[in-house]
């Protein structure tokens, strides 16, 4: 596979992920509930799901140190396919936030 193909297909597998993630969490009542009405993950913030992607960034970044360049570009485009998505349909740009009262 080219590395352009690798990029690309990373991206829009991250994207699809997202958004299949999103419309699971905003059809299931059960889940909606859970996860949309109450933030409060870890001691009152919010951890939205693009800090799914900066894990997979680490992660490629941790085949980039062993020398796995096809799987680097993967996971670093995974990543970057996660965050993009969740900042267009959230409208901001964010890992973690302090959840107001």
């Amino acid at each position: 596979m080219t590395i352009i193909s690798t990029i690309l297909l990373g991206i829009i597998y991250g994207v699809s992920f997202t958004l299949l993630f999103e419309f699971v969490l905003k059809t299931n009542k059960r889940l909606r509930h859970r996860y949309y009405r109450h933030h409060e993950i870890l001691f009152g913030y919010h951890i939205h799901h693009s800090t799914y992607g900066l894990v997979f960034i680490i992660a490629g970044i941790i085949f980039y140190l062993n020398k796995n360049i096809p799987d680097f570009l993967f996971y670093i485009s995974l990543g970057f396919g996660i965050i993009l998505q969740h900042t267009l349909s959230d409208g901001k740009f964010v890992f973690i936030e302090k959840q107001r009262l």
